[in-house]
């Protein structure tokens, strides 16, 4: 298998159960390390439950809309799988049991 371009490498990891926790965290390269790891895993989870929230409530498709903000099972609404940024791209997996896998690669 060849090597990745030193542009598309993953830099960073995270995986958190059904609750929040978080599993598993680790960094290859980040150039910023201006967060404690408890803090930026909160705040990668804050960031997943508030998209996953907004890409349910905005389904087109979606019958039941529930609440903003109220936490959904998994497979139930719409999802997102990734977004991009000028600086970095975030690709987020859900398993059926709840895992969240989350990878992020920076393009600098």
């Amino acid at each position: 298998m060849a090597a990745l371009a030193p542009s598309s490498r993953m830099r960073c990891m995270y995986i958190f159960n059904r609750n929040g926790v978080c599993l598993h965290y680790h960094v290859w390269w980040r150039p910023h390390n201006t967060l404690s790891h408890q803090q930026d895993q909160k705040l990668m989870f804050g960031l997943l439950f508030s998209l996953k929230s907004f890409t349910a409530k905005m389904d087109p498709v979606g019958g039941n809309k529930g609440t903003l903000g109220m936490p959904s099972l998994p497979g139930q609404g719409c999802s997102f799988h990734s977004f991009r940024t000028n600086t970095y791209k975030l690709s987020f997996m859900e398993s059926p049991s709840g895992i969240k896998e989350i990878f992020c690669l920076f393009y600098y």
